[in-house]
Order: C-alpha cells, then sequence, then structure tokens
C-alpha cells in the first residue's frame, strides 16, 4: 500500500456544491474524502518560515485550531507529533489525512485519491500547486443568485445581496484564475448540471479525477460530516433534488435581484456562466443604501461571530476532554499490564 496520495482539491464559492461533489467523488472505490481542511492551509505556510522549534509544538498549534477539531481526531498532541515532520509539509499532510482515514474509513486503507472539498481551496491555490504539484482541481458554479439565498439565512457570509453580490463574484474571480492557471489540470462542473444529469456529471468529474466511476456514487456516502456543520448540510448523502434550482425566484424580492445584478463584475459573470438576467438596466444604489447595507452585515457578523466563538471554545473543551480520558485510559491499561 502506497503512503503517499494524490489529492484532488474541489473548490468554488461557498455554498456552490463543493460538499455534495466532495461526498461523491469520494464514494469511489479509490477514493476518500476529508471535511474541510482550513487548518492546512495556515499549518503550511507556518511550516515553510519554520515556525514551530519541534513536531509536538506543530502538533499542539494545530490541535488547538478550531477548524482541525472539527475533524474529531482520536488522540492528543503527542500522537499527533509522531506524524509531523517539520522537514517535510506534503508528507505531515498526507500521513494525518492517512491518520483520519483510518479512523473514520478503514475500509478504504488502500485508497489512492484523497479528495478535499475546501470552498475556498483556490485562494490557496499557489501554496496547494506547491506541495501538490500531481493534484487535480475540480470548480462548482452555481448561480450566484441561489448562492445567497443559500448563505443568507446562515450564522455566516453575507446576509443582504448588495454584499452577497460581491462575495460571490469575488470567489468566482480566484476560480477562474486557477482555471487559467490549470488549463486542463482544472474542470468546471455546474452545481446545476449536477442536479439534472447526476450520473452524466459525475462520471465526467471521475474521468478527470482519475478515479472509478459507479452510479451508486450518485447517492454519495463518502464523507464523514462532522458535528459542527452537520446541520447545514442535511441534503449531503441524498440523491440531488433538481426542484433547488433557481429556488431565488421564489425567495428574493424584485428588489434584491436589482441589486445583485447590478454590480457589473456580476452580471458578466452571470451571462459568461450562461444563468439569465432578470432586470434589463438595474440601478446601482444609491450612497447611504450603501452604507445601511455595510452596517446590517457589520452588525451581523459582529452578532454570528460571538455565537461561533462560544460554540468553537465548546468543541475545543471536548476534544481536549477526550484526548485526557483517551490518554488516561492508554496509560491505566499499560500500568495494569506492567503489574501483571
Amino acid at each position: 500500500m502506497s503512503t503517499d496520495l494524490r489529492p484532488v482539491f474541489i473548490g468554488g464559492c461557498d455554498r456552490s456544491g463543493t460538499t455534495m461533489l466532495g461526498d461523491m467523488l469520494g464514494a469511489s472505490t479509490n477514493a476518500f474524502a476529508t471535511p474541510e481542511s482550513q487548518s492546512f492551509h495556515e499549518l503550511l505556510p507556518l511550516m515553510h518560515v519554520r515556525a514551530f522549534a519541534t513536531p509536538l509544538e506543530a502538533a499542539r498549534w494545530l490541535g488547538e485550531h478550531f477548524r482541525f477539531a472539527t475533524w474529531e481526531m482520536a488522540g492528543g498532541p503527542e500522537k499527533l507529533a509522531e506524524l509531523v515532520d517539520l522537514d517535510d509539509p506534503r508528507g505531515t499532510m498526507i500521513r494525518i489525512v492517512r491518520e483520519y482515514l483510518r479512523q473514520n474509513h478503514p475500509e478504504k486503507l488502500h485508497a489512492g485519491v484523497w479528495v478535499d472539498h475546501t470552498p475556498d481551496n483556490f485562494k490557496h491555490y499557489t501554496l496547494l500547486r506547491h506541495y501538490f504539484p500531481d493534484a487535480r482541481y475540480v470548480h462548482i458554479v452555481r448561480d450566484g443568485r441561489d448562492v445567497f439565498n443559500s448563505v443568507r439565512g446562515l450564522d455566516w457570509g453575507p446576509n443582504n445581496a448588495y454584499m452577497g453580490t460581491r462575495f460571490w463574484a469575488g470567489r468566482l474571480r480566484e476560480a477562474l484564475a486557477v482555471e487559467i492557471s490549470e488549463g486542463l489540470g482544472c474542470l468546471r462542473v455546474h452545481y446545476e448540471d449536477i442536479l439534472r444529469n447526476p450520473e452524466g456529471e459525475l462520471a465526467r468529474v471521475c474521468e478527470h479525477a482519475q478515479v472509478p466511476y459507479a452510479d451508486s456514487m450518485v447517492d454519495g456516502g463518502g464523507l464523514v460530516l462532522p458535528g459542527f456543520t452537520r446541520g447545514q448540510h442535511q441534503l449531503v448523502g441524498s440523491r440531488p433534488d433538481p426542484s433547488r434550482i433557481g429556488q431565488w425566484r421564489e425567495r428574493m424580492s424584485a428588489r434584491e435581484i436589482a441589486e445583485f445584478e447590478a454590480y457589473p463584475w456580476t452580471r458578466t459573470l452571470l451571462k459568461q456562466l450562461g444563468y439569465p438576467l432578470v432586470t434589463e438596466k438595474p440601478q446601482a444604489p444609491g450612497g447611504f443604501i450603501v452604507l445601511l447595507r455595510y452596517i446590517q452585515d457589520f452588525l451581523s457578523y459582529g452578532i454570528n461571530r460571538a455565537r461561533h466563538r462560544m460554540m468553537e471554545r465548546k468543541l475545543l473543551r471536548k476534544q481536549a476532554a477526550g484526548a485526557e480520558s483517551q490518554n488516561a485510559a492508554q496509560t491505566g491499561a499499560a500500568e495494569g499490564v506492567a503489574g501483571s
């Protein structure tokens, strides 16, 4: 069994179907998916500049990272430090991912492809390209108005159409730059096409990712959803539902649609990506409305961020308590063996 892994990095704007696609692709017989890996986006540069004096120091930093805590891996910093080689950032990531595989998908220890569905992978493309030159990239695109309609009710992201249009267009620009840089190494797939023709589109993604395809993959099952984000992904693991296409038409007001489509970048991207516009000549909101939108977004962010931090601390305490309990049990077992 090879100790290395070839990654497939899925990226795109949040709420565009990255988790859904990761769950499907990870169900291949030679692939598996991990939770979002924002912690690695921060760990790799720190290892590059030798910010840690010892593997244990790096392991403790990672263990205190909220995003890594959502992986819910057993074992404390000492166990994690055994996987860290300060001179080998790629190898460190692969060993951690393989340990996750061992704990969560022991039936797939033979798998050679690691599927990472972190939405902002393309924001860190230069970093990933440096350490994983053999990676394949998949860009999943979704109508920006449906993206905003999906994210507006969550406790993160934009809460009004003015901020939402900039959020979507900004993420699209990052991803399109990766498409240009990677050429054939990056495949674009539309969320709506997957919902309409899941077998055909998933087979196309599998061919690009160089993993075996089976019709059963359409039902997902390749990703263990972290408890922290399970509520945001209730449809993951079920067959794609085409009725979810275009829900923004009923759920966004005419004013919201006009504000969303008024941003020049958004109008251009929607048209070029095949999403029809509704408003012919939308007027950009005036200065007072823009100020109001920023205030709304700022206040919402402050409230939600405070709540989010409480949840993060709770999860980190739970992880620390679990590691201490496991270490105590192992120490007790070792003492029992020694005394027998």
